[in-house]
């Protein structure tokens, strides 16, 4: 429904322009003033008055109201039927805007209709249950990624060091070391990098020998050393030995170090 005593109206110059440029000053004054007149009645393309009417509308003498009417109906700037007690004039502009407006009314009522038929109560249900589903499917995706990410493999898993030595004898020697450094010196391999090396130098100190390599790991511990150092005769007890011998690793543990640089 249309709305009264609206507080502007929309001018299209160009438009009005264009069409009254032909008309004199009075006529278009006077066309100006029918437009205000439908416009305060809430845009209604027609508007209806008697003879005297338009003689106070205009001010002007009822000769001078036929020669206006005369002028707007030959210019063709508005609709205009004499009626047995007045005239009618119709804007063409506004009725256009008036069947366009309507029409787009009509179409969002149909879509607001369409869109709460498709969000009723009964297809909220499967709606929410794919939502969630989406939620655990992209949650599942997160934990991939970081399993992808942890895990060198992409099994979710730290990488793990290689024993120079496949016995559980040397295992649980070399865990006994490590609790022992953690304990009496507050020290860790921060890393599993830092732990095969360790490893690797142990194994070259002991040429290779799981034997060897359990007794330096012995000696370390019973002197209260730190670091890992070839094992040296009861005679240079009391000091870490010094010097460097010849880096000699097992064939499996050679095996086992180039299989996972190729993996790498």
């Amino acid at each position: 429904m249309s709305k009264k005593n609206l507080p502007h109206i929309q001018l299209y110059i160009g438009d009005w322009e264009r069409d009254c440029n032909v008309l004199s000053l009075e006529a278009e004054m006077a066309w100006m003033k029918i437009v205000f007149k439908m416009h305060l009645s809430g845009k209604e393309p027609v508007y209806k008055t008697s003879a005297k009417g338009l003689q106070i509308l205009w001010k002007c003498s009822p000769q001078k109201v036929q020669e206006i009417i005369a002028e707007l109906d030959i210019n063709q700037i508005c609709g205009i039927q004499s009626l047995a007690d007045g005239y009618e004039f119709k804007s063409r502009r506004l009725e256009k805007e008036n069947t366009t407006s309507k029409t787009r009314s009509e179409a969002a009522k149909k879509r607001y209709s369409k869109d709460q038929k498709d969000t009723n109560p009964t297809s909220k249900t499967p709606a929410k249950v794919l939502q969630n589903t989406d939620i655990d499917n992209d949650n599942d995706i997160d934990i991939d990624n970081k399993n992808v990410n942890n895990g060198k493999e992409g099994m979710g898993e730290k990488p793990t060091v290689l024993l120079p030595y496949t016995s559980a004898e040397f295992a649980t020697q070399w865990q006994l070391w490590k609790n022992y450094r953690h304990k009496e010196h507050r020290q860790n391999y921060h890393s599993p990098e830092s732990e095969q090396a360790a490893l690797a130098e142990l194994n070259s100190l002991a040429q290779g020998q799981q034997t060897t390599a359990i007794a330096i790991l012995h000696q370390s511990m019973g002197k209260g050393w730190k670091g890992l150092f070839e094992l040296k005769p009861q005679g240079n007890a009391g000091k870490p030995p010094a010097g460097k011998s010849k880096v000699k690793y097992s064939d499996d543990f050679k095996r086992k170090i180039a299989q996972r640089l190729q993996s790498g």
